[in-house]
C-alpha cells in the first residue's frame, strides 16, 4: 500500500513540462445553449436552429478542397439534460442515396454522417456517434491519438447510451442526435466553461465522395478520427449531471456438451439446465472518474469468433467482444511490439478456449487530474472443472493498475502499467514503464520496457520486453516507421498475450503515397510501399529465425475499387517441426521461399460487393496456393448476405493437404429494434462446423431480449477408436434480459429509476 501511495503521489505531483499548448483556443467556437422546447423527431424545424452553431464541410474525396456535389449542414446546441446534434443531408436526387442498414452498430455500405467529440479536450481520445438514413446507429470509441499501442485505437465495439431519429424526403435526409450529458462527462475549467475537440464527416456513396469538417488535410493519416486534431468548442452553463446506472439481467440456459474421450474409449455426454442473475453498476465518482462494479456477469450474447488459418509459428490474437472490458479500453493499451500486451483482458474468464464463469470485479477509470489518467481493473473468476467435475484450474483474480501523466504537450505521455494474476498461491506479476511523444506533426516516438515475474522465482533479466518505434504518419509523399524489440526467453506475461520471446526484432518500412490533384488522374490514390521488412534475431543463440522482405502496390480508383500486389520473402530457421494440422507439418531447419499475390476489392455501396485474393509461391520445403473469395449481398433493407471461403492448398515433400475455410453469415433486422444473426462457419482441420445464431430485441438502448443458440456438429462420423459419434457436439441454449435503470434521473420532483 505504501508503495501504491508514492506511486500515484508521484503521478499527481510530478511536472516535466517541456513545452505547452499556449494557442490552442485562439480559434475556439462558442455553441449556444438551447433557447425553446425541442421535439426530437429528425427535423431540426425548431426556429432556435437556425441560430446554432453550423459547421462548414470541405470535400475530403475524392479530390480534397474541392467543392461538394451537395449541401451538408451540421448544428450543435445542448441544455442541462443532454447534447443535441442536427444533421442536414441535402440531395439533388433522393433515389440515389443508398439506404438498407436497420442494425445497430452494422453496416451495409450506407450513406452516413458521423459526430466525433474530445470531450475532455485531452487530445487523445474522442466518442464517435453515426447515424445511416434509417435512423440505425454506430458508436466507437478512440484512443491514443488514434495511434496503434494494442487494439483499441479504434474501438469499434465500445457501445454508449444515446438516440437518433432520422427522416428521408425528396430533400434528401435528416436526423436529430440526443447524447445524454451524464455519458460525456463533461470537465469545466476554472472559468466554468467545458472546451471539447469536435469533428465530422458525411459520406455519399453514389459519387464516393466524403466531406469533412474542419478542412483537415488529406495527408494525415486517419485524421478525421484524430483527437489532437479536432476543431476546439466552448459550452458555458454547463449543470453537472451525475451518473449512477444500475443494469440487472436474468438467463436461463440448457446446455450440453459432449466429449470424445480417447484414453477411456468411450463418449461422455454431460446435460445441464441453468439459471443465473446478475447486476453491472456504472457510478460517476466525479466529472472525471468513473467506477464499474460488476456482479456474476454473464456475456451470453457476445458473437462467436472468426475461424482462421495459422500458417506461421505466432500465436493468434483475437479481439475482445465483451461489451464490460470495452470502455476506455484504450487506456489499458501497453504496447511491447507485434501483438504482445500487458495486459489482454480475453485471459479473464477464457482457458484454453473454454469459458469460466466471473464471479465479478470493479473497475476504475478516468482523470485524476487534467494530466493524470488512472486505470484500475480487479476481477475474479470461478474453478475451472471438467466434465466429470474433476478440477482443472482454481479460482484466479486478475489485478491491472494502470497510470499515464502528460508532458511535454498535450499529445504526449509518459506511464506505469502492473499486472497480477494470481491462482491460488501462486502469482505472475508484470511491471512496465511506457512513453508515448509527439514532439511536432507526424512524427511519433513510442517506447514500452516491460519485465515479469513469478512467484516461485526471482526476479530475471532474461524475463525482460523493450519496445521502441518511430513513425512518421502521413499518407503522401515518403512516410514510413521503424521499429526494435526485444523479449528475453523467460518473459511471459500471464495476464497479457505474447505472440513470440526470445528475440531480437527490427523491422520497418517505407512507403510512398499520392492523392489525386483533380478527376482527370486515373487513381484515387496510389499506395506504394516500396520496402517492408521484419526480421528476428535469437537473444540466446544469435542465430537468424525469420526474415520477411515485401513489396506492396495499392491502387484506388474514383469508383472505389481498389486493386493491390506484393511480392514477399521469407527465411525461416526452424528448431522443431510446426504443425498446420494433424497430418501436415514442416520439418526442422532452414528454409527460404517466396510468394506473390493480388488482392480486388470492390466499394461496400454496392448490392453484390467482390473481395477475392489469391497468391501462390513456394512455402518451407514445398508450394502453397491460397484462394480467398469473400462476396456481400444486400437485399434490401431487411437481408444480408456475407460469405467467406478460402482454400489452402499445401504441397510439401513428404504430405500435402488443402484446408477450407468458410463462412456464411446471415443478417435480418425487421426494424430498429428486432435482428437476428446466423453464423455458421466450418474449419477441415477441425472436421467441424460451428454454429451461432443470435436474436435480439432491443426495446431501447440498454434494454435488451436476447435469445441465443451454439452448437458445434461433426464432419467425421467415427471416433479416433472406431466407435460412431453423434453428429451433434456441445450444444448451448441461452434466454437473457437486461435491463439499464437511470437511478437518479428526476420525474415530477421527485428521485425514481428511469428505464434507459
Amino acid at each position: 500500500m505504501r508503495q501504491f501511495i508514492l506511486l500515484v503521489s508521484f503521478f499527481l505531483f510530478v511536472d516535466v513540462s517541456f513545452g505547452q499548448d499556449l494557442d490552442y483556443l485562439k480559434d475556439t467556437t462558442y455553441i449556444e445553449k438551447i433557447k425553446g422546447p425541442l421535439t426530437f423527431d429528425g427535423l431540426s424545424d425548431e426556429s432556435f436552429w437556425e441560430h446554432a452553431y453550423k459547421m462548414k464541410f470541405t470535400t475530403f474525396r475524392p479530390v480534397w478542397g474541392g467543392d461538394p456535389s451537395e449541401k451538408t449542414e451540421m448544428l450543435l446546441t445542448y441544455d442541462d439534460e443532454c447534447f443535441y446534434i442536427a444533421g442536414r443531408c441535402f440531395t439533388k436526387d433522393s433515389s440515389s442515396l443508398v439506404i438498407r442498414n436497420l442494425v445497430r452498430d452494422g453496416w451495409r455500405g450506407d450513406d452516413w454522417m458521423t459526430f466525433h467529440i474530445d470531450n475532455t479536450f485531452d487530445k487523445q481520445n474522442a466518442l464517435v456517434f453515426s447515424v445511416y438514413p434509417m435512423g440505425s446507429r454506430y458508436d466507437a470509441a478512440i484512443g491514443n491519438d488514434g495511434v496503434n499501442l494494442g487494439s483499441s485505437a479504434f474501438n469499434q465495439d465500445f457501445n454508449m447510451f444515446w438516440d437518433a431519429r432520422s427522416v428521408v424526403n425528396d430533400k434528401g435526409w435528416f436526423f436529430e442526435l440526443k447524447i445524454p450529458m451524464y455519458n460525456l462527462r463533461f470537465r469545466k475549467n476554472k472559468q466554468g466553461q467545458v472546451i471539447s475537440g469536435i469533428s465530422a464527416a458525411r459520406v455519399i456513396q453514389n459519387p464516393q465522395e466524403m466531406h469533412i469538417y474542419p478542412a483537415i488535410p488529406q495527408n494525415i493519416l486517419d485524421g478525421i478520427s484524430k483527437p489532437s486534431v479536432k476543431r476546439p468548442v466552448v459550452l458555458t452553463d454547463i449543470k453537472p449531471r451525475k451518473l449512477f446506472l444500475a443494469t440487472p439481467y436474468l438467463t436461463t440456459s440448457a446446455n450440453r456438451v459432449i466429449i470424445a474421450d480417447s484414453e477411456q474409449k468411450r463418449i461422455v455426454k454431460k446435460e445441464d439446465l441453468a439459471f443465473q442473475s446478475g447486476l453491472d453498476m456504472k457510478v460517476g465518482i466525479n466529472p472525471y472518474l468513473t467506477l464499474d462494479l460488476s456482479l456474476n456477469p454473464d456475456f451470453a450474447q457476445v458473437e462467436a469468433d472468426d475461424q482462421l488459418l495459422n500458417l506461421t509459428r505466432f500465436s493468434l490474437f483475437f479481439p475482445e467482444k465483451r461489451q464490460f472490458f470495452q470502455e476506455a479500453a484504450g487506456l489499458f493499451d501497453f504496447t511491447l511490439g507485434g501483438q504482445t500486451q500487458m495486459f489482454y483482458s480475453r485471459r479473464i474468464g477464457i482457458n484454453d478456449g473454454q469459458l469460466t464463469p466471473v464471479y465479478g470485479g470493479a473497475r476504475l477509470t478516468g482523470k485524476l487530474n487534467a494530466k493524470t489518467d488512472i486505470g484500475f481493473l480487479s476481477m475474479q473468476t470461478a474453478e475451472l472443472k471438467d466434465s466429470d467435475g474433476l478440477l482443472l484450474r482454481g479460482s484466479e483474480n486478475f489485478t491491472v493498475l494502470r497510470m499515464r501523466r502528460k508532458f511535454y504537450n498535450q499529445q504526449s505521455f509518459f506511464g506505469f502499467m502492473s499486472t497480477n494474476r494470481w491462482i491460488g498461491n501462486k502469482s505472475n506479476t508484470g511491471i512496465g514503464l511506457d512513453v508515448f511523444i509527439n514532439p511536432s506533426g507526424d512524427h511519433y516516438f513510442v517506447g514500452a520496457l516491460a519485465n515479469t515475474i513469478d512467484s516461485n522465482q526471482p526476479f530475471k533479466t532474461a524475463a525482460t520486453r523493450f519496445n521502441m518505434r518511430y513513425e512518421l504518419r502521413k499518407t503522401d509523399g515518403f512516410f514510413g516507421e521503424m521499429a526494435y524489440t526485444y523479449s528475453g526467453r523467460d518473459f511471459n506475461p500471464m495476464s497479457g498475450f505474447l505472440d513470440r520471446s526470445d528475440f531480437h526484432q527490427l523491422k520497418g518500412n517505407v512507403s510512398w503515397g499520392r492523392f489525386a490533384k483533380n478527376k482527370n488522374n486515373k487513381y484515387q490514390y496510389i499506395l506504394w510501399r516500396f520496402l517492408d521488412f521484419d526480421t528476428y534475431r535469437s537473444a540466446s543463440n544469435n542465430l537468424w529465425e525469420s526474415i520477411a522482405l515485401s513489396s506492396n502496390l495499392r491502387l484506388s480508383r474514383f469508383n472505389g475499387v481498389e486493386f493491390s500486389w506484393r511480392a514477399t520473402y521469407n527465411y525461416e530457421y526452424l528448431y522443431f517441426p510446426l504443425e498446420f494440422s494433424n497430418t501436415t507439418k514442416v520439418a526442422e531447419g532452414k528454409y527460404h521461399f517466396a510468394q506473390v499475390s493480388f488482392d480486388y476489392l470492390e466499394p461496400r455501396a454496392r448490392t453484390f460487393r467482390n473481395f477475392f485474393s489469391v497468391s501462390a509461391g513456394s512455402f518451407f520445403d514445398g508450394q502453397r496456393i491460397n484462394i480467398s473469395y469473400n462476396p456481400i449481398w444486400n437485399l434490401g433493407k431487411h437481408w444480408e448476405l456475407q460469405g467467406v471461403y478460402s482454400i489452402n492448398h499445401l504441397n510439401f515433400a513428404t504430405s500435402n493437404e488443402t484446408i477450407h475455410i468458410g463462412r456464411l453469415r446471415i443478417n435480418y433486422a425487421l426494424n430498429l429494434h428486432l435482428s437476428v444473426n446466423y453464423v455458421v462457419q466450418y474449419n477441415s482441420v477441425n472436421r467441424q462446423v460451428f454454429n451461432n445464431f443470435r436474436f435480439r430485441y432491443n426495446f431501447k438502448d440498454g434494454h435488451d431480449l436476447f435469445f441465443v443458440w451454439n452448437e458445434n456438429f461433426f464432419t467425421d462420423i467415427s471416433t479416433s477408436w472406431g466407435e460412431l459419434r453423434p453428429v451433434s457436439g456441445n450444444q448451448n441454449f441461452i434466454l437473457k434480459y437486461n435491463i439499464t435503470l437511470d437511478l437518479l434521473r428526476k420525474r415530477s420532483g421527485f428521485l425514481k429509476a428511469d428505464f434507459m
